[in-house]
C-alpha cells in the first residue's frame, strides 16, 4: 500500500518535470522563431526559469469567491488536473492500467469528462468573460471530440482492437498503405491541435475577445492546475500520436512531436472562431464520414 502510494507520487512528480521541460522548450523554440534569446537569466541558459515561475504561481493569492457557485469554481481545476494525470495510466508502454483491453474507450471517456471541468470553471467564476470563454471552449472541445472519436473508432474497427498497442501494431508507418496513412496523419494533426487548444486553434485564450478565456478569474494554485493539465495533455496526445502512427515508443520521437506542436505556435496565426467551427463540421467531419464509407465498402468488397 505504502509502496504503491510512493510510486504514484513519483509518477506524478515525473509528469510535473515533463511539464517544466515542455515550458522551457516552448520558450526557447518561440524565442528562436522570433529572433529572441528566450529565458536566459535564471540558472544556466535559463533552465531554472520555469521552476521560479512555478513557485511564483503557487505563491500568488487565490481570490476567494462566494455565492452558490463556489463549489464548481474550486473543484474544476482539480478535476482537470486529475483527469490529465489519470489518462497517463492507460498509455501503452508505461505499465499502468491496461484498461481491460479497451484502453481506447477509457481514454476517450476521460477526454470527454474534461468538458465538465471547463464548463464549471467558466460558469462558476460568476464572470461574463469567463462564461464566454467556457462556452467557446466547450463548443470547440465537443466539436473536435466528435471527429476524434469517429476517427479513432474507424481505426479501431480495421485494426480489430480497442487497445492502443493493437492500433500501433496494425498501423505503424504506412500500415494501411502510404496514401491512406498520410491522409490519416494530416487529419490527426489538425484534430490534436484543436483538442489541445493550440495554435491555430487556441481560440479559448483569445485575449482581444475574452481576456484570457474561462480561467480569467483564477490565480495561484487554481491557474497552476489548469496550466499543468494543459501541458500534460500535450505530452499525452503526442505519445499517442507516436504509438499510433510511428509504431514505437521513442523518447527522441516524442520530443520531436512535442517540438512540432510548439513550433506551430510560432508559425501560424490564430483562426477566427467561426472558421474553427466551419472547419470541424464542414470539412473534418465529412472527410472522416466519407473515409468511413469508402473503407467500409472496400472492406466489404474484399
Amino acid at each position: 500500500m505504502v509502496l504503491g502510494i510512493l510510486l504514484l507520487l513519483l509518477f506524478v512528480v515525473c509528469l510535473l518535470l515533463l511539464v517544466a521541460m515542455l515550458v522551457l522548450l516552448e520558450r526557447k523554440v518561440l524565442g528562436l522563431t522570433q529572433l529572441r534569446k528566450g529565458p536566459n537569466i535564471v540558472g544556466l541558459y535559463g533552465v531554472l526559469q520555469t521552476v521560479v515561475d512555478g513557485v511564483k504561481l503557487l505563491t500568488k493569492e487565490m481570490v476567494l469567491l462566494g455565492g452558490d457557485r463556489f463549489f464548481f469554481f474550486y473543484v474544476s481545476p482539480f478535476l482537470l488536473f486529475c483527469l490529465a494525470t489519470w489518462g497517463w495510466f492507460f498509455m501503452p508502454g508505461l505499465g499502468g492500467g491496461d484498461g481491460g483491453g479497451i484502453s481506447v474507450i477509457v481514454v476517450l471517456y476521460i477526454s470527454s469528462v474534461g468538458v465538465y471541468g471547463v464548463l464549471w470553471a467558466g460558469w462558476g467564476s460568476s464572470s461574463v468573460y469567463s462564461l464566454m470563454g467556457g462556452v467557446r471552449a466547450v463548443a470547440q472541445m465537443i466539436s473536435y471530440e466528435v471527429v476524434m472519436g469517429l476517427f479513432i473508432i474507424l481505426l479501431a474497427y480495421f485494426a480489430g482492437s480497442l487497445d492502443w498497442d493493437g492500433l500501433g501494431l496494425y498501423y505503424g508507418v504506412g500500415g494501411m498503405g502510404g496514401t491512406v496513412w498520410l491522409v490519416g496523419v494530416v487529419l490527426w494533426v489538425g484534430i490534436v491541435l484543436a483538442e489541445l487548444n493550440r495554435t491555430p486553434f487556441d481560440l479559448v485564450e483569445g485575449e482581444s475577445e475574452l481576456v484570457g478565456g474561462y480561467n480569467v478569474e483564477y490565480s495561484g494554485y487554481g491557474f497552476t492546475l489548469f496550466f499543468l493539465a494543459e501541458y500534460m495533455n500535450i505530452w499525452l496526445l503526442c505519445w499517442l500520436s507516436e504509438v499510433l502512427y510511428l509504431g514505437h515508443n521513442s523518447m527522441v520521437g516524442l520530443v520531436a512531436l512535442v517540438g512540432g506542436v510548439v513550433y506551430v505556435r510560432g508559425l501560424l496565426p490564430r483562426f477566427k472562431f467561426t472558421d474553427l467551427i466551419v472547419l470541424t463540421w464542414r470539412i473534418y467531419l465529412p472527410a472522416v464520414l466519407w473515409g468511413c464509407m469508402v473503407l467500409l465498402l472496400l472492406d466489404m468488397g474484399g
